[in-house]
């Protein structure tokens, strides 16, 4: 991740939401007390979000972390859902 001064990200906001949403790579925003903020696409904050959300949970934790498992061992099974 880039880091940009506040002052510089004001006088070039628009090319600095430009790329992050180009380049879907997050941009640091230093303000003049030394804070930092980041600029991300709304979509990549979202997924983020969700991730966190299904990961608090301890078990939806370990079901997911099972799953992902049994994917990289090949054991994958596809269904076909049917139209009610």
């Amino acid at each position: 991740m880039q880091a940009i001064l506040i002052r510089d990200a004001h006088a070039n906001f628009r090319q600095l939401v430009d790329r992050v949403l180009a380049d879907a790579e997050p941009q640091i925003v230093i303000t003049e007390s030394g804070q930092q903020v980041v600029v991300m696409p709304l979509d990549d904050f979202s997924a983020w979000q969700e991730t966190s959300y299904l990961l608090s949970n301890p078990a939806n934790a370990a079901h997911l972390r099972k799953s992902m498992q049994e994917a990289r061992d090949g054991q994958i099974f596809e269904k076909v859902l049917s139209e009610p």
